[in-house]
């Protein structure tokens, strides 16, 4: 079980996260060595990004992003969201 250091409460407060799920989601995470940033996903609207470090068996929590215009699609909208950008891009 991985040592959760939350250095962003205000954010929690801001966006009313339950900061009982996030802290039994980084105590959970498998931490490699050598990792040194993370990124996943905190509920299962996907809709908040928590950023942190990773030091010995310890997870900074720093940060929480909250997703802007999201939009759920499945495997084939994904697809032809990439397919149309590099479109664009040729």
């Amino acid at each position: 079980m991985n040592k959760v250091l939350i250095e962003c409460d205000t954010l929690i407060d801001k966006y009313e996260l339950n900061r009982d799920c996030i802290m039994k989601q980084l105590q959970s995470m498998k931490v490699n060595k050598g990792t040194e940033v993370f990124i996943t996903a905190y509920n299962d609207d996907f809709r908040y990004t928590l950023i942190g470090e990773i030091k010995g068996n310890q997870v900074f929590l720093t940060n929480i992003i909250k997703a802007i215009a999201f939009k759920e699609m499945d495997n084939t909208d994904l697809c032809k969201f990439i397919k149309k950008r590099q479109d664009l891009w040729d």
